[in-house]
């Protein structure tokens, strides 16, 4: 099997379903791309086979109506404790009391695999399981676990043992890959798998009369930002390259979709520099909004950046906007030149240049016959090459080649522990 792509075999229902059970420090509604990601691998891969997946996580804002939504038989939501608020060692007793939940879980059940959906304390639970219960596991990577750590002075240790004792990495982009491939992981466990975009849902559709009244856009260019508010994802950058061209262009709204601790910065700074009138921020959309959303804007721009080792490991907002049909503009940092092909369904710029940012954004602003080109060729390329159910295909497939290794490996371990039987039936190597 190529450890970049999967079969194409459809789901064969004589086949014996596996049992999975996925460790997680949150979960949707908990806003992030990653988060998005793992539902919409289990929920196809749950849809497509006789798959039973548990994902052990924890509680945070409006889960009790998402679960009443998501949960099932197939796919199991199950919540206790809150999620961790950073990785720093003073929290590593509250490590306890989800490691023993797993290891109860794991006891009371025939779990096949473990998947670790965060480095720590996840992928240190899932190792740990494995070495005490025997159950192999796997973890996931999306760049910014190996850039975000690096430099600190214990944690690339425990984060490496991680990573060397999985029986499989998927790594989520080829940043992701690169990384791991750099800090030693052998290249035969890791599997790539991008994300994908549910294109029936995300597609172009004519802007909603009410939100276009709501959020003051009639008659103006729509900017539009969806992701958290946070330093890395560029907001401040974009605010200073539009003040910079806001009279060399037509009228515009720049519309901020999400929550997060950099609002009031980015309010004060919108005053400063005159914007605030052309600034919306609209808070987190609703889930069942966020297409609509998109639909708003005339062009998709995230300025994102490197805060830290903090940074984009792919940009699955970039695809929900393509998706739509809508041109994109995106950092040139991370894993973001996967998701922006630069030149094709969008731009990408140096996220600490506003002279750059700013060229683009009057490019793009300027010229609508680019706009559409770009956002066509998005479109076309979404459909064509982010379908999710294939990408859980592409899991479970990974998830098999893990099973046979262990199987192999044990097989193989069982036959050294068998003395061999001589031409008398007597035990090879024994007394005389």
């Amino acid at each position: 099997m190529s450890n970049q792509a999967a079969t194409e075999k459809p789901y064969d229902s004589g086949e014996i379903g596996m049992n999975l059970l996925v460790l997680a420090d949150s979960f949707l509604p908990h806003a992030g791309g990653s988060r998005v990601y793992y539902h919409s691998l289990y929920r196809h891969m749950t849809e497509q086979f006789a798959d039973r997946v548990t994902v052990l996580t924890k509680k945070v804002p409006g889960w009790e109506e998402f679960d009443a939504l998501a949960s099932g038989d197939a796919l199991r939501i199950v919540r206790r404790f809150r999620p961790l608020p950073d990785w720093k060692y003073h929290q590593l007793p509250k490590l306890i009391p989800p490691l023993v939940q797993a290891a109860l879980f794991v006891l009371s059940h025939q779990v096949d695999l473990i998947h670790a959906g965060d480095l720590f304390p996840q992928g240190v639970m899932a190792m740990w399981l494995k070495k005490t219960l025997g159950v192999p596991y796997f973890t996931y990577c999306h760049g910014e676990e190996i850039t975000q750590t690096d430099y600190r002075r214990y944690q690339p240790r425990v984060r490496n043992a991680v990573y060397m004792a999985s029986d499989a990495v998927i790594a989520a982009n080829g940043f992701a890959r690169a990384n791991l491939l750099r800090i030693g992981v052998p290249e035969e466990k890791i599997f790539t798998i991008l994300p994908g975009v549910d294109s029936e849902r995300f597609a172009p559709r004519p802007p909603r009369p009410e939100l276009v009244r709501q959020f003051g856009l009639q008659g103006k260019l729509t900017v539009l930002s969806v992701g958290r508010l946070v330093e890395r994802k560029g907001h401040s950058m974009v605010l200073r390259a539009l003040a910079r061209i806001r009279h060399n262009i037509p009228p515009f709204q720049y519309l901020i979709v999400g929550e997060g601790p950099e609002k009031a910065a980015i309010t004060a700074l919108a005053g400063e520099l005159g914007l605030s009138e052309q600034v919306t921020l609209a808070g987190k959309a609703q889930d069942e909004r966020l297409a609509d959303i998109y639909n708003l804007g005339d062009l998709f721009v995230l300025a994102n950046r490197v805060v830290e080792g903090d940074l984009e490991g792919f940009g699955m907002v970039f695809l929900e906007a393509n998706a739509a049909g809508k041109a994109v503009l995106g950092g040139r940092t991370g894993g973001t030149s996967e998701a922006v092909l630069d030149g094709s369904t969008g731009m990408l710029v140096d996220p600490e240049s506003v002279d750059e940012i700013a060229g683009a954004l009057h490019l793009l602003l300027s010229n609508a016959d680019l706009r559409q080109r770009l956002g066509s060729a998005g479109l076309r390329r979404a459909r064509a090459e982010f379908s999710w159910p294939l990408r859980a295909r592409m899991l479970r497939e990974v998830c098999q080649t893990v099973l046979r290794r262990r199987r192999s490996s044990d097989a193989v371990a069982s036959r050294c522990l068998v003395p061999e039987a001589d031409d008398k039936g007597g035990a090879a190597g024994g007394a005389s």
